[in-house]
């Protein structure tokens, strides 16, 4: 049974099932970005994250209707506080506004920035962090991957698990056949790795992402190499 997390002023957000998201003894605060591709999640390391527009901003969103300086999150003695930094098209905290009086956050809160940004606030799982695009998430200590809060049955390959990962982690950037078989076959000649291989794997992991219904993630460019897009 997929869990799918809402707030009652909120959108729903697909998530994994819960069991994956039990924070352990060493949780950290983190904010996940649920509509912005390949951005996120965020670990709140500093006592005040600054979210906006402006590259300068510890969460840069490179979107229009977002301020340079949007909003701020700030760890105090009674916990996380997230404020608005008189933006010009506002932050609201599970559907109420907030402006520059600090609203406490809890964990699950969803917060939305101009109306073009949804962020959650969390505790990370124990283990590594489950990364995440826009409705793909990859669990890297159980290998599961899941499209659409949907997991993938059987579970991916070796192969198909290691080319998806790298693709996820080149943030977009297009992936060369030397780089896929570099990453694929390390160790390997890549002149010993022929052309029919990298294409069967790049087919069937299409193939396996199609049962999810996520085909239109993986996008190949002739000649240059394959990408990880929005879905």
């Amino acid at each position: 049974m997929n869990f799918v997390y809402y707030t009652a002023a909120g959108p729903k957000v697909n998530r994994p099932p819960l069991q994956n998201w039990k924070p352990g003894a060493g949780a950290k605060p983190l904010l996940s970005v649920y509509n912005v591709p390949m951005i996120g999640p965020f670990l709140l390391t500093e006592t005040e994250i600054l979210i906006g527009r402006d590259p300068a901003c510890q969460i840069a969103l490179p979107l229009p209707p977002i301020s340079r300086r949007h909003a701020a999150v700030a760890r105090g003695a009674a916990g996380w506080r997230l404020r608005d930094l008189g933006s010009a098209n506002g932050t609201t905290l599970n559907g109420a506004p907030v402006g520059e009086t600090a609203q406490p956050l809890r964990p699950g809160d969803l917060i939305e920035l101009a109306g073009a940004a949804r962020l959650v606030f969390e505790l990370s799982p124990e283990g590594p962090l489950l990364r995440m695009a826009p409705c793909l998430w990859i669990d890297a200590a159980s290998h599961e991957v899941y499209v659409d809060g949907s997991r993938i049955e059987p579970a991916l390959s070796p192969a198909q698990f290691t080319l998806l990962d790298a693709l996820f982690q080149a943030e977009g950037r297009l992936l060369s056949r030397s780089q896929i078989v570099a990453v694929v076959w390390p160790g390997v000649d890549p002149a010993g790795v022929s052309d029919e291989a990298v294409d069967g794997l790049v087919k069937r992991l299409r193939q396996r992402l199609r049962g999810a219904q996520g085909s239109e993630m993986l996008q190949s460019e002739r000649g240059k190499g394959l990408k990880l897009v929005r879905m």
